[in-house]
């Protein structure tokens, strides 16, 4: 049997002294809404912005599919009162026979 030659271990790289290392930097201060504390006073009003607009657009769909459904629960009303007149008919024509 032949012995598979193994490589030897690379050792692991070390850093350059000309290559700075990362600097950790301390999280921001975020409100609820994600946005920085520290921010300037326009960005944070553009962000406010928009967000109303998406809520807006929001509200306003939510709105159209409202009258959506008023109008099929309206249709189905409509389709169960006419099955009852078409029942009422039907036994009316049977207590004829």
């Amino acid at each position: 049997m032949r012995a598979t030659p193994v490589a030897p271990p690379v050792p692991p790289a070390t850093p350059n002294a000309a290559t700075p290392l990362p600097r950790r930097t301390t999280p921001r201060a975020r409100n609820a809404d994600g946005v920085d504390q520290n921010g300037n006073a326009a960005q944070q009003s553009e962000i406010q912005l928009a967000l109303a607009a998406q809520a807006a657009r929001f509200d306003a769909m939510m709105k159209v599919l409202a009258e959506q459904q008023r109008e099929i629960n309206a249709i189905i009303d409509l389709g169960m009162a006419q099955t009852k007149r078409d029942d009422q008919l039907m036994n009316e024509w049977i207590r004829l026979i």
